[in-house]
């Protein structure tokens, strides 16, 4: 497998080294809340224009606002990831850049990824060439029923419903070659909370790939998919906290570059995150925390199969937020 293309890999490592500087494997799957509300100003709809984010009050409770945008740097790091076929625990550098907000009619959410592996996950053609590097960028935008009926449709527990579309596109210079497209559409729901949003969305997966040590391009099975996100801001004394993360469970998609039929596969990613900009006059600027990753039956490759399907990562995380 040839290696990633020289502007590919300078503009991607460029998004890192920016990352690293400043102190979301697979793209964070997020999506942003939406609410029902009808799309008029009011203060519980308020968006802090410098911050180009949802305001205090809205991360203490209330409807989130219908028009706002956060966009940030970040860096994880973590000691203990595993790939199919990899037996050894690989360390991986990981820029991210991510923007999400809401608009209008919905809400929207992508991420880039750059990850750079330690040489127990090589490039292409050994180890002597250094770890493999990998892009992968997740988008997905939720179309409100709220909003585009303009009017509150919630209920109950619920506070809106809506259509969640969706892509997910990885690239790796590693033998595998991987060549990942995958789209992903189903109905969701927002659950009401105090504060912060839970998302619910059930439907469907497709998703084709290549196998570079087979050679071969693989279309796989359109499959059942969930996936759920979650942010929830506290406090613990002095310090504003947040907890985030996601979860994702696709079903069997049949067999893979190898002949081997595919399983049922479950990942999520874990963030909890201080708001150290807080201390320094800057609140929802500069974040840093602990993350956790479990990966299990990774890409749908039944452990029983091969080794490595499995990854448990603790990770350190560190954001600039604009």
């Amino acid at each position: 497998m040839t290696h990633l293309p020289a502007a590919l890999r300078r503009t991607a490592l460029g998004i890192a080294v920016f990352g690293c500087l400043t102190q979301f494997a697979m793209g964070e799957t997020v999506t942003a809340p939406n609410g029902s509300a009808p799309p008029v100003p009011d203060q519980t709809q308020a968006v802090n224009p410098a911050a180009g984010k949802p305001t205090q009050k809205q991360e203490e409770g209330g409807p989130p606002p219908v028009s706002w945008n956060d966009t940030y740097i970040g860096y994880r790091y973590g000691n203990d990831f595993h790939y199919p076929g990899v037996p050894a625990k690989v360390v991986q550098n990981i820029g991210y850049l991510t923007t999400t907000g809401g608009f209008a009619f919905g809400s929207y959410a992508f991420n880039v990824d750059y990850l750079v592996s330690s040489a127990a996950n090589p490039e292409a053609g050994g180890p002597s060439n250094g770890g493999a590097q990998e892009v992968y960028s997740v988008g997905r935008v939720e179309l409100s029923g709220g909003k585009i009926l303009r009017r509150p449709i919630g209920f109950g527990p619920f506070r809106d419903f809506g259509l969640t579309v969706g892509y997910e596109y990885g690239t790796k210079n590693d033998a595998y070659g991987e060549r990942a497209r995958m789209l992903v559409v189903g109905p969701t729901v927002e659950f009401a909370l105090p504060r912060g949003f839970w998302n619910l969305t059930v439907g469907a997966r497709t998703e084709s790939n290549h196998n570079g040590i087979t050679g071969v391009d693989v279309h796989f099975n359109t499959a059942w998919h969930i996936e759920s996100s979650w942010l929830y801001p506290f406090r613990v004394g002095p310090v504003p906290m947040v907890f985030r993360g996601f979860a994702s469970v696709t079903g069997p998609k049949g067999k893979d570059g190898f002949g081997v039929e595919t399983t049922t596969e479950f990942l999520t990613r874990l963030a909890l995150l201080a708001d150290v900009g807080s201390f320094a006059g800057h609140p929802r600027t500069v974040y840093a925390g602990v993350g956790y990753e479990y990966w299990y039956h990774m890409y749908g490759s039944p452990t029983k199969e091969t080794a490595g399907t499995i990854t448990s990562a603790p990770m350190l995380m560190a954001e600039l937020h604009f």
